[in-house]
């Protein structure tokens, strides 16, 4: 009879760790993917940071800096003062393409 018992005992044992573990199984991974999708997320956050450093800075150089902003004509609407005169070169090779 002590027998029996101490083996019905190990097996209810053995049971309720099996549904602890089956239990358990689903939320450890749930967190687990949560976690990585919070380090995913503050990685993209970081990067959009710095994107936002940047384009700070450049918003700042063209209210701060004329020659900045005269760049920017330049190179972006072709622009030139007055007094100058614009030569503008065929690029050869996309000419021998064509």
């Amino acid at each position: 009879m002590k027998r029996l018992l101490q083996i019905i005992f190990v097996a209810l044992l053995a049971l309720i760790a099996l549904a602890a573990v089956v239990l358990v199984f689903p939320a450890y991974h749930k967190k687990r993917n949560l976690s990585q999708q919070s380090m995913e997320t503050k990685q993209r956050l970081i990067e959009n940071q710095q994107e936002y450093m940047k384009t700070r800075q450049k918003l700042s150089n063209l209210n701060n800096k004329a020659d900045e902003v005269e760049r920017i004509a330049r190179e972006k609407f072709n622009l030139c003062k007055e007094s100058e005169t614009v030569y503008k070169f065929k690029n050869a090779a996309l000419d021998t393409e064509k």
